[in-house]
This record gives C-alpha cells, sequence and structure tokens, in this order.
C-alpha cells in the first residue's frame, strides 16, 4: 500500500489523459489518487468482495491513517474506512460470483460479474487411463505457499484409494520431487477445462481461481485452505453445500476419508451440478464491458487535476 503507487497512477494520468481509471482494490494509495484525479475511477475486485468487508477489512484499517495522510496531501478528504475509499469510487466490479458473498446488503455501485474466464492458451489434452474410475483432480496454488509437504500427503492418500487421481505442481514444486503410485500422475499443468469437465472431485487450495472453475464445472470440491482470501472462500463452499473444508496439516489418512465422504455424497454432487447450472447465464466479462462504456457514456467525470499539480 505504498503511496508510490498514487504518485505512478497520477503521473500515468499527466502522459495519457484518459477518460476511465480502472484500479485494483488492494491499491488504497492509488485509489486515493485516482479520487484526487477527477476522473472517473472503477475499483476492480479480483476475489470475494467479503474479502474486504470481513476479515482483511481489519488489516486494511490498521494502515488508515497512513492513507488519509496522503489523502491530505491531495487534498481529497478523509476516508472513514478503507471499504468507503473502496466503494467511493463509481464502480466496484467484483469478478465472483455473487452467491459467494455473504447475503448482506451491498453498496449499490458493487456489481458481481462473474470470474475471469479467458481460457488457457495451452492446448494440452487429458486422456482417461482408468475411466471406469471416479476421476479426482488435484491441484493446489501456482503461487509458492510452502505446499509440498501437502501435497505428498495428497499423494500418498490418493495411492490408497481405488480413482484416478491427476495432481498438477504449479511452476512452484517439481513434479519429480513428489512420489505417487500409477493411478496418480503428476505434473506441472494441465488445463482445468481439459479434466474438469469429467472430473468427480476437485481438491484444492480454496484459492478464488480454482474455486470458480471447480464451481463453473459443477464439480464437487475439497478445499485445504493455506491463508490469504482462501479460509473465506472455502468457507462459502462449505456453506453452500457444494464440498467441503479440510485442515492442511490432515495426515494421508484423514485425508483418505475426506475425500472418500466428498465421493460417496450424491448429495454434494447434486448441489454442485445445481450451482453450475445457476451461474451458467450469470453476467461476465461482456457486462463488465457494457458497464464500462456506460460509464464512459455518461461522461461522469469531476474536475480533472489542477495545473498547478501537473
Amino acid at each position: 500500500m505504498a503511496k508510490g503507487f498514487g504518485s505512478e497512477l497520477l503521473s500515468a494520468v499527466d502522459r495519457l489523459n484518459p477518460d476511465l481509471l480502472l484500479v485494483d482494490v488492494m491499491l488504497l494509495q492509488a485509489l486515493v489518487a485516482a479520487r484526487q484525479s477527477g476522473i472517473p475511477a472503477v475499483a476492480l475486485q479480483p476475489s470475494v468482495h467479503s474479502v474486504l468487508t470481513g476479515a482483511f477489512g481489519p488489516v486494511f484499517d490498521s494502515r488508515l491513517k497512513e492513507i488519509n495522510d496522503y489523502a491530505a496531501e491531495l487534498a481529497t478528504g478523509s476516508f472513514a474506512s478503507s471499504v468507503a475509499l473502496m466503494e467511493g469510487s463509481q464502480l466496484v466490479l467484483v469478478f465472483s460470483y455473487r452467491s459467494f458473498d455473504p447475503a448482506e446488503t451491498l453498496a449499490p455501485n458493487v456489481v458481481h460479474v462473474g470470474p475471469l474466464r479467458s481460457g488457457s492458451k495451452t492446448t494440452n489434452a487429458w486422456s482417461r487411463r482408468m475411466p471406469d474410475r471416479p476421476l479426482v483432480v488435484a491441484s493446489l496454488s501456482t503461487g509458492y505457499q510452502d505446499q509440498a509437504v501437502l501435497l505428498q500427503r495428497l499423494c500418498d492418500a490418493l495411492g490408497n484409494l481405488e480413482v484416478e487421481a491427476l495432481v498438477t505442481t504449479g511452476r512452484s514444486v517439481a513434479p519429480d520431487s513428489l512420489t505417487a503410485s500409477d493411478n496418480t500422475p503428476v505434473v506441472r499443468f494441465v488445463a482445468h477445462e481439459a479434466v474438469l469437465s469429467s472430473a468427480d472431485l476437485l481438491i484444492c487450495h480454496a484459492g478464488h481461481g480454482s474455486a470458480m472453475e471447480g464451481t463453473t464445472f459443477g464439480v464437487p470440491m475439497l478445499c485445504f485452505p493455506m491463508g490469504r482470501d482462501q479460509p473465506m472462500v472455502a468457507d462459502r463452499v462449505a456453506q453452500l453445500g457444494i464440498g467441503s473444508v479440510a485442515s492442511p496439516d490432515a495426515t494421508p489418512l484423514e485425508i483418505e476419508r475426506a475425500i472418500a465422504k466428498v465421493l460417496d455424497d450424491n448429495g454434494v454432487k447434486t448441489r454442485a451440478r445445481q450451482f453450475a447450472d445457476s451461474v451458467a447465464m450469470h453476467p461476465g466479462l461482456d457486462h463488465a464491458v457494457a458497464l464500462l462504456e456506460q460509464l464512459l457514456n455518461k461522461g461522469v467525470s469531476g474536475p480533472r487535476r489542477p495545473p498547478e499539480l501537473n
């Protein structure tokens, strides 16, 4: 949340003279600078909105004095909370499903436009080797979260079950560093869309992107949240009845039992498919673009930066 983000935004405004600003909600100083610029701003939330209004709110609010000091420098006025700053933009686009935020009243300018799904540019297909068995896909964070130990425990558990499994490691863990049984190939990457359409279970860390893929394809999930926004996303998966949550410290035997329990639960399978059907027509990126165009066409803006600040 460094002040430099705000300075860089204002410098870009001076160079480019844009008509609209798109700012990540995590860049609080950039949101302050956007307010000072007088140009309409749209805050972009790539995860569930309750990350900001819930558990992460106090984290951001702990820096509120720093934010308001910067706001005073730019003469934009102070903010009662970090959420007030974020929702003070002309529009907040939440790239998630509305059902993943608790049934609380949202500000009228907060709009859920569905997850960002551009599709993979990788054409690698995945062929079933054991089509008579349930297919379990295990995919933890592509970023580093010290997940190698958990990946190995997942491999140990999957090797003891009558399933066909696929474990992907992402860029953070070398596939050959893990030991797995014949029913559990370990690879660095396979596009989710290549496997989830035929999967019976997605084991994930409840990262927002992975959870959105699981829900979109109607695949039950077993979540092992490790940090960041993952506990909140995992909690919503459980509350929606489309999966369950386990501890990342679970033993291989505990993981075996958790996998078997989800695979045997016809109710969670039905709810996962029903949820996928319910969001099939959810507003998506086209709606987000339309909202941005509406904002531009309205010509909503305040005065541009005064010359003395250029």
